[in-house]
């Protein structure tokens, strides 16, 4: 909950009455201190006691009104007489009331002190409301011209300060630019040279492949000319009768074989003539008969060389054809 003004105007009061009451009342306790009341003179008289009823009438003296005491000078005050010793408990309140007097002069102490704060406050409040001289007016116009060139200054030289941030800020993000764009195009140009290695890689394969075909081809070709002028010469056929003849030398005849045997031998031979494969196709003899023509072409092995090295074919088709 805020706190109205009126209340804190309230409070402010009650406080600086407070203490006003508790500064007059130190002030006039240590004025009685210093001033204390004279005590009334005692004076010594002689007097008889008399019994009013013995007295004739008229005797009596009439009331008059008392004649105000005469003061005389205070007597001086004795002297402290020296300190005795006190049991403990009178110690004690000896002690508490060195602490009240203790307390009480720091009351006016602090008094004192709220008087000259408030002394100075309103002097100071007098020096405000006095109007300024001329001097002061010149003076108090030179500071502030002092004090708005000085703020000038700071003003430009922060306005400096903060374009040289700019330029510097600007100058490294270029610096970062530019290093991205030197980044970019060095990666760009690598990978061109990277395309343009695997390109005239896969160029030069294509035409060494094509070279390769074309080398083939060629060999082909004069193996099949070859062939065809072994061929044309009787070379083939030669080679052929030459390798039935050794397979017929190497056959056992069976006992089922019968005249007029015709099968078609599959054989696949190694260079220098080794037999490493033999089946026997289309014939017209038992399994009796076909196993002994295999094992035969097994025995014929090695099998002659052609005489011209271009007839000989790994894999050869020969008719096993006996004489009856």
């Amino acid at each position: 909950m805020s706190e109205r003004p009126a209340d804190r105007w309230l409070s402010i009061g009650l406080s600086v009455a407070t203490h006003l009451a508790i500064a007059g009342a130190l002030i006039w306790g240590y004025w009685n201190y210093q001033h204390p009341a004279p005590k009334p003179q005692q004076l010594a008289l002689e007097a008889t006691v008399v019994d009013a009823s013995s007295l004739p009438p008229g005797t009596l003296p009439t009331s008059s009104p008392a004649s105000p005491p005469q003061v005389t000078a205070p007597e001086p005050l004795p002297e402290p007489e020296p300190p005795v010793p006190q049991p403990p408990a009178a110690q004690a309140e000896q002690l508490k009331a060195q602490a009240a007097q203790r307390e009480q002069q720091e009351q006016q102490r602090e008094a004192q002190r709220a008087k000259q704060a408030e002394a100075r406050a309103r002097a100071q409040s007098q020096a405000e409301a006095k109007p300024p001289s001329r001097a002061q007016a010149k003076l108090a116009a030179q500071a502030q011209l002092k004090a708005d060139a000085k703020a000038t200054a700071a003003e430009k030289a922060k306005a400096e300060q903060a374009q040289k941030d700019k330029a510097a800020r600007e100058q490294a993000a270029a610096g970062a630019k530019a290093a991205a764009d030197r980044k970019t195009h060095e990666e760009a140009d690598r990978r061109a040279r990277e395309e343009a290695e695997r390109q005239a890689r896969e160029q030069a394969e294509a035409d060494r492949q094509k070279a390769q075909r074309e080398s083939d081809l060629r060999a082909r070709l004069a193996a099949e000319e070859h062939l065809q002028a072994a061929q044309a010469s009787g070379l083939l056929a030669q080679y052929q009768a030459q390798i039935r003849a050794r397979i017929e030398r190497a056959w056992i005849r069976p006992a089922t074989a019968k005249p007029g045997l015709s099968c078609e031998v599959r054989i696949t031979q190694v260079p220098g003539g080794e037999v490493v494969g033999v089946k026997v196709g289309t014939c017209n003899g038992d399994d009796s008969v076909r196993q002994s023509i295999e094992t035969a072409a097994y025995r014929a092995s090695p099998l002659p060389l052609p005489a011209d090295p271009a007839l000989f074919d790994r894999n050869l088709v020969v008719t096993f054809k006996p004489q009856d």
